[in-house]
Order: structure tokens, then C-alpha cells, then sequence
């Protein structure tokens, strides 16, 4: 549901300012939230970037410290962040007033490579409760949005600077893409480890599907789906359905789909 949403979304201005704001927009009715802001880390300052903001003043364009604010959080945690106000932010950078500053704040990592390197925040504006089906939804959206974001990056000499990762190549993260394939899909470079039946699993995975679900799309038990789910896990390194997605959209084991079936 979240990466398909990304994926059929209209298109947008094939530049980085244009991807993060339909990052934001998508992100904001994903879960019913009137605002948000992206930031980008620049590691070799030790801050982060203000990029892009709709609904809300967060100082855009400004560089903060990587101990402050909520992208502060996720960079440390490495992890979403769920407030209950962000007035909870002993660093943060809205100002009191805000509708934003009273109202429930979450925001989740954008990944690439293993490293952090950037952050989604959305704001309700507004009381409320973010359940963690919507964090979830939030986090694979987000990172269906990164192989975009970063082609789109590696071109903009301002922003390059900030799509760099310490690493023994020392080289941009786009460069590692496969200009001749579609973001997201398994090509040249990017041999995938799982059998055919475990490609299937993660794609229907992918897609919001239960156990029960998968198996009968597949024509399988779900005593086999289990199995191919547990096998995903492991060879993605993770302990969770939402995390093996993740990482397989960042390696490129999973190719984007256009659109989701219904479920049941």
C-alpha cells in the first residue's frame, strides 16, 4: 500500500525538491496529517539539512546540529520517533505557536546503504494517536521515495555533498545505481539471493498481505508461506515483515509494483 502509493502517484518535477515534496504530500495523506518536513544529513559536518517543508515553518533551508530536533532523534536512534506533542523536543524548531508544535509528531528514518541519512517528519497539527500499522506504512513509503531522491540528487551539485557516505569507495550513492534499471527493480549488479518463491512472498509482503492472504494468492499452506517469510527474514538480517521490505527495496530485491491488488 505505502511503496504502491509512491509508485502511482502523479509524476512530479524529476528533481530533488520536487521528489520531497511529493515525499511530503503522499506521506501527509498516507496518515491523515496536515504538514511535514524532510532533512538530509551532511556527515561530514556532523548536521543536517532542512530540504523541503509543506503546511509548517521549520526554518527551511537551515543546518542544525545532529543532536537537535526530531531528525536529531532518528539519526541517534536510528529508528522512528512517535511524540505525543513536539513540545516534548528539548531542541526543537518550530516555534510555540504553531498548530504543529501542539499536535502529535512522527517521523522515521530514510535509509540507504545501512546508514541513516535523512529523516521524514510529519505532523497531525492536531491531538492524536499514530498506530504502528501507520508508522509502518510511513517507514516503506518513505523508502520506496529513496532510489528517486538519490538519482535525482547525485545530479544537483548543491545537494551532492549531502547524498555521500563514509565508506571505503569514498563515492556518491547514487553511482552505486544502475542507471539502465528502474529504481527499485533487480538489475545488472544487484543479484538477488532468494529463490523464486521467496521473491513472490516478498512481493505479496510488500503489498500489506497477511499469512493467510499470501497463501492463498500463491496456492500454498501458510505452514509454506511461514517458511518462506522466516527465510526472507533471515537473509535480510531483520526480525520484522516491515524491516525485510525495507531492506529489500534498498538492495534492490524488490521490484516496484505499480499498483496493489485488493485486499480481502
Amino acid at each position: 500500500m505505502a511503496e504502491g502509493a509512491w509508485a502511482v502517484a502523479p509524476p512530479a518535477e524529476d528533481t530533488v525538491a520536487g521528489l520531497l515534496h511529493r515525499l511530503i504530500a503522499t506521506s501527509g495523506s498516507l496518515v491523515e496529517a496536515a504538514a511535514g518536513s524532510v532533512s538530509l544529513v551532511d556527515d561530514s559536518r556532523d548536521q543536517y539539512a532542512k530540504l523541503a517543508e509543506r503546511g509548517t515553518s521549520c526554518q527551511l533551508g537551515g543546518s542544525f546540529p545532529l543532536d537537535e530536533g526530531v531528525t536529531g532523534q532518528v539519526v541517534a536512534r536510528r529508528r522512528p520517533v512517535v511524540l505525543a506533542t513536539y513540545g516534548e523536543v528539548r531542541t526543537g524548531h518550530l516555534a510555540a505557536g504553531e498548530a504543529a508544535h501542539s499536535g502529535a509528531v512522527v517521523a522515521v528514518p530514510i535509509w540507504w546503504r545501512g546508514d541513516v541519512v535523512g529523516a521524514n517528519v510529519v505532523f497531525a497539527c492536531r491531538p492524536r494517536r499514530f498506530t504502528v500499522a501507520e508508522v509502518d506504512e510511513l517507514e516503506l513509503l518513505t523508502q520506496a521515495a529513496v532510489p528517486d531522491i538519490v538519482r535525482a540528487g547525485v545530479d544537483d551539485p548543491s545537494l551532492t555533498h549531502l547524498l555521500r557516505r563514509r565508506g571505503e569507495d569514498g563515492g556518491v550513492l547514487g553511482s552505486r545505481l544502475s542507471p539502465a534499471a528502474p529504481a527499485g527493480s533487480v538489475g545488472p549488479g544487484r543479484h538477488s539471493p532468494l529463490t523464486r518463491r521467496e521473491q513472490e512472498t516478498l512481493t505479496l509482503l510488500a503489498r500489506g498481505m497477511s499469512n493467510r492472504q499470501m497463501a492463498a494468492t500463491l496456492v500454498l499452506s501458510p505452514k509454506t508461506v511461514e517458511k518462506h517469510v522466516a527465510a526472507l527474514l533471515h537473509k535480510t538480517g531483520t526480525g520484522s515483515r516491515t524491516a525485510a521490505v525495507m531492506i529489500a527495496l534498498d538492495r534492490g530485491w524488490l521490484p516496484r509494483p505499480g499498483g496493489r491488488p485488493t485486499a480481502e
